[in-house]
């Protein structure tokens, strides 16, 4: 049995392939154990991105949180 804090949850879906991969990059860089699903499809097949639901980002449930503190510092303009 899957510990809940073990479980892949889809923290963000991209229909930008590019963008999915920078936010991809970010948070691997900071330690977080992430990977895109559905990146391939939408690369040979443009369309399926909108009609396949798009890039998934996928984390650990555990993780789910500190990431999307992660992602928000990348958003904060400086002397905020």
């Amino acid at each position: 049995m899957i510990n809940k804090s073990e479980e892949i949850v889809t923290l963000e879906t991209f229909y930008d392939p590019m963008l999915a991969e920078i936010i991809r990059a970010r948070l691997d860089a900071s330690g977080f154990p992430c990977f895109l699903a559905d990146e391939n499809m939408g690369s040979i097949y443009p369309a399926y991105n909108q009609g396949g639901g798009g890039i998934k980002l996928k984390v650990f449930a555990k993780d789910v949180e500190a990431c999307k503190a992660v992602l928000a510092e990348d958003h904060e303009l400086p002397g905020e």
